[in-house]
């Protein structure tokens, strides 16, 4: 079955697509041959076959546990200790290929899935966790481990004030998944020694946060180990302007009186 997704820049921009479209749109920026569509057109098969198991159960705790089952078992998703690159199994497109990756990959398709079966599925944040959330009903629900479906039951105790009874968890927002899928990425790549794949994270995360003084720190890094020195003074400049009291400013410092040298050696 093919996908109706069209990823062309001028028909739908970042934050008009599902998070888990968009964040497979952004790994064209640094996988250029790879093919999207094919991703897109695994996600529709794997959300029709859902919506064939769910449709035949009884009731909705029956067809979530039958779609699980299939999640892992049949489908064979799962983590992996297995030594690869991080910014591989952080891939969307990797997960989908090879069905294993980390946390956030695995739990956008679930969660994915799970929409696309009618079911009330948010990521969120548990005990520092990232965790699939599908809710059953008002403080009601099951909190799923996206590597391994390991299920365990939410309940919310009635009759007390929001300030007494908060939720155990916090709901990632859509533009915060991207946001942190592309985060993701960019410290893999980082960490990787992988240059340009983490400017074009960066690129992406500046166009939605604006000068994020952050990003721009970052880019500056990234620029210097480049030899774009002229651009990276720039963007370490405007960090030290708009964080002068940030604890890595000495080191910031150092670096522009490094780049400074560099630049005044090359004229």
């Amino acid at each position: 079955m093919k996908s109706d997704i069209w990823f062309d820049d001028h028909e739908q921009d970042y934050d008009q697509l599902e998070p888990i479209h968009a964040c497979l749109k952004a790994e064209l920026k640094w996988l250029a041959v790879a093919d999207v569509m094919e991703y897109l057109d695994i996600l529709q098969n794997l959300a029709t076959e859902a919506k064939n198991i769910t449709k035949i159960c009884k009731n909705t705790h029956e067809g979530l546990d039958a779609l699980i089952d299939d999640f892992y078992g049949k489908w064979t998703f799962s983590g992996t200790s297995q030594r690869i690159e991080e910014s591989r199994l952080n891939s969307l497109s990797y997960a989908l290929s090879y069905r294993t990756g980390s946390d956030l990959p695995l739990a956008l398709i679930l969660t994915h899935v799970l929409q696309k079966s009618d079911f009330n599925a948010c990521i969120v944040v548990f005990e520092t966790c990232l965790m699939v959330l599908v809710k059953m009903s008002e403080g009601e629900g099951y909190l799923i481990d996206p590597a391994s479906g390991q299920q365990s039951w939410y309940l919310k105790a009635e009759n007390l004030s929001e300030e007494e009874n908060p939720d155990a968890f916090q709901v990632i927002p859509n533009d915060g998944l991207y946001k942190l899928f592309l985060a993701h990425q960019k410290w893999a790549f980082i960490s990787e020694n992988k240059n340009y794949q983490a400017l074009n994270c960066i690129e992406l995360l500046i166009d939605i946060t604006g000068d994020d003084p952050y990003e721009r720190r970052d880019r500056g890094y990234l620029l210097r180990n480049i030899n774009c020195s002229e651009m990276a003074r720039e963007d370490l400049e405007y960090f030290i302007n708009e964080c002068p009291d940030d604890p890595a400013i000495e080191l910031i410092q150092h670096q522009l009186e490094e780049l400074e040298h560099n630049i005044n050696t090359i004229h």
